[in-house]
């Protein structure tokens, strides 16, 4: 079976291959490859299973077992379902999240740094409402395009003078005594548990008992028996499989296509929308902004490192860095959704902008000007060495029919899909020659940009996320998928428009239906201790 799990692996067979070495009971070498998915990891699964095969001696070493270790726990997906589902009834031990959580990225303090590099701190800062000892079971989300799961911690915040603690209580106009602040903390990390328990209280006895049945409680090491709303639970979250073992996933044809068209068309949204507000003057955003809140009256301090030099960090130990695996979705002609760019940089890529009335041609044209300027676009003369791309190839059709060059469909289709009709219906007067209400515009504008945002997180939620966690978690292709392992050389020679940054020639390719999933190792930094 060693020797049937390495001929799988040469010729791509990767689940195959896995399955074929857990039959052999081997949990010394399941353990260390059952994730294997990049190159190196899986260059390295090949030289142990010729070691295991041609030098069968060092199995002497190996635990053996007598099956296949299959856990009958409700899995942290599930139970991360039941959390959201009951939130309200749950309230979490914040000091004990915080002494027991590795931070996964590097910790950020407020304030910024001056040409000295000196810590210049903000003039406000927050009090909490909640009195630092519960919060509320946060909301949960599974990252886009790594194995990772993090649990969103809102909490109530006042604003005060540093100075002499002075509250302020409104700004340009707006009470500010009620706003949230928001932390993340990651529960899964690549695919492993970061946070092995959550210590909490329970209001409900239906929730309670609902966490009892699915043998998730403990107090003091022991599983509990009786309600008691004055205690608190440990909910163990270390010893659950990450997937269900049944899980299914449908298909992903036709899902890259349709989330590039919507995030290239939100970009040029947002562009438009970088300095506006709905609700506000430019004069209340200005005065807003110098309080350090969002336009969405978010709290928004100005963060820096710890550190003032990253290699002086990693020398003294206060930094560190681990690999974080990237799985991501694509097409046969753009490898992921990075290959996109910026809506104001493929602006001034491929577009000339000139003022309605005078000709004049703008230097730096961005989409945000254009809302106070009459402008006319048009097609900028390219010099011999612009390569144009399968990415331009995109970008130009939605970017065309929006600036009113061409009439391809995609704006529209895009915009009525979400329901994004007042949009819609400006821009078909913008494109006849029609005079548009600037205030009426940017009011469709946000509100499209909404739309389209809620329409991308729902395809992700259902269709992408769960399947990068699966794989990032399992180390396998979902078996319906039916996808053979192909190196960044191997996928380049079917496929010569795709372009590869220096961390994805590394990775590990699978071509599904018309997607292709690539799977690549990045270097992160993060932050030792709390």
């Amino acid at each position: 079976m060693l020797a049937f799990a390495k001929a799988n692996l040469a010729d791509g067979n990767l689940n195959t291959a896995k399955y074929a070495l857990a039959s052999t009971f081997d949990a010394t070498l399941t353990e260390k490859h059952a994730k294997a998915l990049t190159n190196a990891q899986i260059a390295e699964f090949t030289e142990d299973l010729e070691e295991a095969v041609f030098a069968p001696d060092v199995l002497k070493n190996h635990e053996i077992g007598d099956r296949v270790k299959v856990s009958d726990k409700i899995s942290l997906l599930e139970l991360i379902k039941i959390l959201e589902e009951n939130s309200n009834s749950i309230i979490i031990n914040l000091k004990h999240l915080q002494e027991n959580y590795q931070r996964k990225g590097l910790k950020r303090i407020e304030g910024k740094r001056d040409e000295n590099g000196n810590l210049v701190k903000p003039w406000l800062k927050t009090e909490f409402l909640d009195g630092g000892e519960y919060v509320q079971m946060g909301s949960f989300a599974i990252n886009q395009n790594t194995a990772t799961i993090n649990m969103l911690i809102t909490r109530k915040a006042k604003l005060v003078k540093v100075e002499d603690e002075t509250l302020i209580a409104e700004v340009a106009g707006i009470l500010v005594t009620d706003l949230n602040t928001f932390n993340n903390y990651t529960i899964v990390s690549d695919g492993e548990v970061n946070i092995k328990s959550l210590r909490t209280k329970i209001s409900s006895k239906p929730v309670f008992d609902l966490l009892k049945k699915c043998g998730l409680l403990e107090k003091n090491g022991s599983p509990v028996q009786e309600f008691d709303f004055r205690s608190e639970y440990d909910i163990k979250l270390d010893t659950l499989p990450l997937v269900p073992f049944d899980g299914r996933y449908g298909s992903i044809d036709g899902v890259f296509e349709e989330l590039a068209e919507i995030k290239i068309l939100s970009s040029i949204l947002s562009a438009h929308l970088k300095e506006e507000s709905e609700a506000y003057t430019a004069e209340q955003l200005e005065e807003v902004k110098q309080h350090y809140l969002s336009k969405s009256l978010y709290i928004n301090f100005p963060t820096t490192t710890e550190y003032t030099d990253l290699k002086s960090a990693i020398a003294n130990g206060s930094v560190d860095s681990r690999v974080s695996y990237k799985i991501d979705i694509g097409s046969k002609n753009i490898l992921n959704f990075g290959k996109l760019h910026s809506a104001n940089k493929f602006l001034d890529r491929l577009y000339e902008v000139y003022h309605k009335n005078t000709g004049e041609k703008l230097a730096k044209p961005t989409f945000d000007i254009t809302l106070d300027e009459p402008v006319v676009f048009a097609h900028k003369t390219l010099s011999s060495r612009t390569k144009i791309t399968k990415v331009d190839d995109l970008m130009k059709l939605i970017f065309d029919e929006f600036l009113g060059l061409e009439d391809n469909g995609i704006v529209s289709a895009t915009l009525a899909k979400v329901g994004a009709d007042s949009l819609l219906r400006l821009l078909q007067a913008k494109w006849q020659g029609e005079d548009v209400k600037r205030d009426e515009f940017v009011a469709a504008l946000a509100n499209a940009n909404e739309r389209l945002e809620a329409y991308a997180e729902k395809v992700y939620r259902e269709k992408v996320s769960p399947l990068v966690f699966y794989i990032g978690s399992t180390g396998l292709i979902p078996d319906e998928m039916e996808a053979k392992a192909a190196t960044a050389e191997e996928i380049n020679s079917k496929y010569g428009n795709l372009q590869f940054s220096k961390d994805e020639q590394e990775g590990m390719f699978f071509e599904v239906g018309d997607c292709i999933i690539s799977v690549y190792a990045k270097n992160e930094y993060f932050t030792v201790g709390k």
